[in-house]
């Protein structure tokens, strides 16, 4: 079998796919026998092509959708699975019609969705109920719900062990994507230095795709007499420890928000825009800039989002992942 995985990040699109594509890559690769292919292709730059290396498969970067139509008419893959918001609905109905392989497509906002045999959106479209959907005229298969999330596979091993009870709020986890388009990180970070009567073991995450150490480095250096102490985080590693180990993360929605939530952590969520307001309002709560005044509130009352909530249970967070794979590679 050979499988192609297509996905991008950057500064704008953040880099969840990227990851979330890299864990799938992984579980298909414990399924599949020695003698099938998986590899990535990426319109993105070289740092996300490098990133798509680690993991151990071949990446093939390309400038347009022409051009990667091409390349994979001349593989012939069996499966092609996309991982991007924006998916080419033109790129997609050529694939079924040119290649006439399996066609999987997760977290695409686009009509391209209507040429794919699979569809997995993990955080719209069922007010995060968890869904199993199969055409009864196509037999498409879609898939709903924070239930379909590709959780790495330390995160399942966090997830079986017990946290005590929040007493004290001490150790913040600042994680707001690769990119962290609205700059969170500075903004919340320095509502926090200035809290007088509190103060925290802060570590705030950056990733590879992160612009903002100017306004960054500026809310330190306003901030040296803090109480509070804070670590600035390269591309960590062992996100699922560090998340298990802290007493609140603080995330925008998306792929952090629900490991946080996996492992047992409670959640202050920060949307980045109004598409995440709109699907979140309502059913978990997430605040933007103009509320950051809130933030002192928050904490002392613990107003989080907290895993052994009801709703949050009935979500059972990355518990499809097998799911997914077997109709992958069905």
């Amino acid at each position: 079998m050979k499988i192609a995985i297509i996905t991008d990040g950057n500064s704008t699109l953040g880099l969840g796919h990227v990851y979330q594509s890299a864990t799938l890559a992984y579980e298909l690769s414990k399924k599949i026998d020695s003698q099938s292919i998986i590899f990535f292709i990426t319109k993105s730059d070289q740092q996300i092509a490098d990133r798509l290396s680690e993991t151990g498969f071949k990446v093939y970067r390309y400038p347009d959708d022409s051009t990667i139509l091409n390349f994979l008419i001349a593989e012939a893959p069996d499966r092609v699975i996309f991982d991007k918001l924006d998916v080419s609905p033109l790129l997609a109905k050529q694939i079924k019609e040119i290649i006439a392989c399996k066609l999987v497509i997760f977290t695409n906002l686009t009509t391209a969705n209507q040429y794919a045999d699979m569809t997995v959106l993990a955080d719209m479209g069922s007010n995060f109920r968890n869904v199993c959907d199969t055409n009864p005229k196509t037999g498409a298969v879609h898939f709903f719900g924070p239930k379909y999330w590709i959780l790495r596979p330390e995160f399942y091993l966090y997830n079986k062990k017990s946290k005590k009870k929040l007493s004290y709020v001490r150790n913040l986890m600042l994680i707001f994507g690769g990119a962290d388009q609205s700059n969170f990180t500075s903004a919340v970070l320095s509502e926090l230095l200035k809290m007088p009567d509190l103060s925290f073991e802060i570590m705030a995450v950056v990733g590879a795709a992160f612009k903002h150490y100017a306004e960054l480095d500026m809310v330190l250096k306003n901030n040296r007499n803090t109480r509070s102490k804070v670590r600035i985080v390269h591309n960590l590693k062992n996100v699922a420890y560090a998340m298990y180990n802290s007493d609140v993360v603080f995330a925008s929605p998306g792929l952090s928000f629900f490991e946080a939530l996996a492992v047992g952590t409670p959640v202050v969520g920060f949307h980045q825009n109004e598409l995440q307001r709109e699907v979140y309002s309502g059913f978990l709560t997430t605040i933007d800039k103009n509320d950051l005044f809130t933030l002192s509130s928050i904490i002392k009352n613990k107003s989080f989002i907290f895993p052994d909530d009801p709703f949050v249970f009935t979500m059972e967070i990355g518990q499809g992942k097998y799911e997914l794979i077997n109709e992958i590679l069905k």
